[in-house]
């Protein structure tokens, strides 16, 4: 049977083209130069799927894998064509992706997979948010406005507060990092069929 391959170049900085395997025993990365590199999957000690988008590529969805004594590897589904320019290549992402997680299951089954921020990010996220919160609420209650002449004005605020409660709610859920198992992914962490992000 013939190895799933994802072939993409990274940036202005790369030399060329990099490919990458999926072999029965390893995933297997080639350089332009032709040197040639093995992760073994038993060697995989983590995996994180997300979108994680740029200005340059909205659509960007990433693939992270921690070998046990190596540097985090990190495979993204775009192409630099030159000039700052990014070709999308989720056609082959998608099915590499899968392919390297049913190699990883197999190798490692009761690896998860991280779904999301990373939880030092996810950490500092909530802190930013939570601050950002506090002060719009602070800025609601605090500041004078028109609205404050109104003899249900204090009403209102507090309905623009309680309303702004369950959206902060479910952003906090949405971005919360969570393990899943290699062979139930969610959609959400690979790039949409349709290629629309």
């Amino acid at each position: 049977m013939e190895p799933v391959k994802y072939v993409s170049r990274w940036g202005a900085i790369s030399r060329g083209e990099r490919e990458w395997r999926v072999e029965p025993d390893a995933l297997v990365t080639r350089g332009a130069s032709g040197h040639e590199r093995r992760y073994a999957w038993k060697d995989i000690v983590s995996v994180r799927l997300c979108h994680e988008p740029t200005r340059a590529k909205p659509w960007r969805y990433v693939f992270e894998l921690q070998p046990k004594h190596n540097r985090k590897i990190e495979i993204d589904n775009g192409h630099f064509l030159g000039g700052g320019k990014y070709e999308e290549r989720s056609a082959s992402y998608t099915p590499f992706v899968r392919a390297a997680l049913a190699r990883l299951a197999d190798a490692n089954p009761k690896t998860q997979a991280l779904i999301g921020e990373t939880p030092k990010r996810y950490f500092f996220l909530l802190l930013a948010s939570l601050f950002g919160l506090g002060a719009l609420l602070y800025v609601l209650v605090a500041v004078h406005t028109p609205l404050d002449a109104l003899p249900f004005a204090n009403l209102v605020k507090l309905a623009i507060i309680l309303l702004m409660l369950p959206i902060f709610w479910g952003w906090v859920l949405k971005a919360m990092p969570r393990g899943v198992a290699l062979d139930a992914i969610p959609e959400r962490a690979l790039p949409p069929e349709n290629g629309a992000a």
